[in-house]
């Protein structure tokens, strides 16, 4: 098959939802050609610092073609359009058009369905409460008249199937463009099960492990991010503290940027005292599945990432605290997850799921193999490629 994808960013390091999807087309034998941006840095992106005087560039990755042109207009970061890439379209003649949220582009790709009607268009959808449609401006004009009525409504019936990737997503994509429940199906964003197969085999574990100075049967908690509140990640320090356990270590991944310096002040100092306590500082993509093989539990006490699904796929139980539309219910069918809900997440509450998981061996393994059927039939975007050829 013959797929063109059409987003706002492809760095080919990342370990984000169209990279997998891109590998695991290839892997499969499918024929791959990503339209995407100029951005080379994520942190340019989430800012919306861009340098639209890059020329355009087309490489390949995983064998996918990647075509990155700059933008023709860039509203705030919040509409972005490329030049017409109808030649792009037509030169490529797709089988499934794959679009990355609402963008304006999505109209010349339209032009291409409507005169090849055996041709499929699916749509994926990221934005939720929790990150949009904060304000009146953002939730009448740019969501209900832009996106909506000058973006999404030409284009909506000759879509087969949107595909939002946690439920808050469907909720969002129903409330402010009438996107119908049937005409949904959540996808979740996986994980690359591959890799961490490969890095089982790598004794990776074991290096690690040595380098932070931990016996074979010690337990090691992952957890980390960007370092901000919002994360919490200083109610972890306190609650393994006052755990005191000698045979479980901490290892705290990722750092702060410029603005949160204070934060990352508050977690060294909660953590002075401890020798079981790490910081490994930023790590590749590629060393974060590396670490995760080194650990055995997985707490992030707020703010979703797509660590929470990596860690699930590298067979670790995983203890989250949702922070409001946030909840990992749709994949929990196994029970791999503890929950905290927004009143919920308190040292206390950290600490009992902590020991309940690190202090009773029953308890770990049965959330364990939890994670292993989770991965298997959630998470494993060997399948879940199938789920986009509606």
């Amino acid at each position: 098959m013959k797929i063109l994808m059409l987003c706002e960013l492809y760095i080919e390091n990342l370990e984000y939802q169209e990279n997998l999807l891109v590998k695991y087309y290839k892997k499969h034998g499918h024929e791959v050609t990503v339209i995407t941006s100029t951005y080379e840095n994520v942190f340019d992106y989430y800012n919306n610092v861009h340098d639209n005087s890059k020329p355009e560039k087309v490489y390949y990755d995983h064998g996918a073609k990647i075509i990155k042109l700059p933008f023709k207009f860039n509203f705030g970061g919040k509409i972005k359009k490329y030049p017409n890439i109808s030649h792009i379209v037509e030169e490529f003649k797709p089988d499934l058009l794959y679009i990355h949220d609402i963008m304006p582009n999505m109209l010349e790709m339209l032009d291409y369905k409507k005169r090849n009607p055996h041709v499929k268009m699916i749509m994926d959808y990221h934005a939720d409460y929790s990150n949009s449609g904060n304000n009146w401006l953002s939730v009448h004009v740019l969501h209900k008249i832009i996106r909506r009525k000058v973006y999404l409504d030409p284009v909506r019936k000759h879509i087969t199937k949107f595909f939002p990737i946690i439920p808050a997503s469907g909720t969002f994509l129903t409330d402010l463009y009438g996107v119908r429940k049937e005409q949904m199906e959540v996808l979740p964003l996986g994980a690359d099960v591959d890799r961490v197969q490969e890095v089982k085999k790598s004794g990776k574990r074991v290096e690690i492990r040595e380098r932070y100075g931990m016996k074979d049967h010690q337990k090691l908690i992952f957890s980390g991010g960007k370092f901000t509140e919002l994360k919490r990640i200083h109610l972890l320090l306190e609650a393994f503290n006052d755990i005191n356990d000698p045979d479980l270590h901490l290892i705290i991944v990722g750092d702060a940027d410029a603005a949160n310096q204070k934060y990352k002040e508050v977690l060294q100092a909660l953590a002075a005292n401890n020798p079981n306590i790490h910081f490994s500082g930023w790590i590749s993509n590629n060393e974060v599945y590396e670490y995760l093989s080194a650990s055995d539990l997985a707490v992030f006490p707020a703010s979703q990432s797509i660590v929470w699904l990596q860690a699930i796929a590298s067979e670790l139980p995983l203890i989250i605290g949702d922070f409001g539309g946030q909840s990992l219910d749709y994949i929990n069918e196994f029970g791999a997850v503890l929950e905290m809900r927004p009143n919920e997440i308190t040292k206390e509450n950290l600490i009992n799921y902590i020991k309940s998981i690190t202090l009773d061996n029953q308890a770990y393994n049965r959330m364990k193999e939890a994670s292993i059927k989770t991965r298997d039939k959630y998470l494993d975007w060997n399948y879940l490629i199938n789920r986009t050829f509606v």
